[in-house]
């Protein structure tokens, strides 16, 4: 008799294993997990300012941007309230955000002829250097309202003389139309486009 109990009691706790061994799996190993999802920016459309003589011939250079430590991340940061501070966990930009910028920032002061040549940060000494500082890179979720929010602030300097020839501050705001942050990585891209233009057209009016 106690063999007998034995071996059913030892098959039901081999069975009761089992099916928690079923159960974990279907948990954790066979349901299926979201993907990551990665984003980036871009500028498509350049308006070049009319330039004048000032930067004939002559070079700058685009230091890498700095970012407010709150945005120095990769995950998409999202708010509901100016008390808030959030970031996605699966949507995330391909690169850090002061990364991105300098380099579209770089690419569209390239494109806009604007100087002779545009050259790395670091190597031969340019005639101006481009700076900048990224203050906000977010989403905005406002009730049942969405939208992208930039702020970004550029000096230009003479590097011979160190002299800050201009400098200005974006701050700018885009309604999207859902949370889908593919929509709202194209309305920052379309943002900074337009702090872009407007930097470059208050550099080119320097005389």
């Amino acid at each position: 008799m106690i063999r007998y109990t034995s071996f059913w009691a030892a098959t039901r706790n081999l069975a009761a294993l089992f099916l928690l061994s079923l159960t974990l799996t279907g948990c954790f190993g066979g349901g299926t997990s979201e993907p990551t999802r990665y984003y980036t920016l871009a500028v498509e459309n350049i308006s070049a300012p009319k330039a004048s003589g000032t930067f004939a011939g002559k070079s700058v250079a685009v230091k890498k941007f700095t970012i407010d430590p709150a945005y120095q991340r990769s995950n998409i940061v999202y708010r509901e309230s100016a008390y808030d501070f959030m970031f996605y966990d699966l949507d995330l930009w391909a690169s850090r955000p002061e990364h991105m910028i300098t380099r579209v920032v770089t690419e569209y002061v390239e494109k806009s002829k604007l100087f002779e040549s545009v050259i790395a940060a670091g190597g031969i000494m340019p005639d101006y250097e481009l700076s900048g500082h990224v203050g906000a890179i977010e989403e905005v979720d406002e009730g049942s309202s969405q939208s992208a929010h930039l702020t970004i602030g550029l000096t230009f300097k003479n590097v011979q003389s160190s002299a800050i020839l201009w400098e200005g501050k974006c701050d700018k705001s885009r309604s999207t139309t859902s949370r889908e942050p593919r929509v709202t990585a194209e309305a920052l891209s379309k943002l900074l486009g337009e702090c872009l233009e407007e930097s470059l057209k208050g550099i080119s009016s320097i005389e």
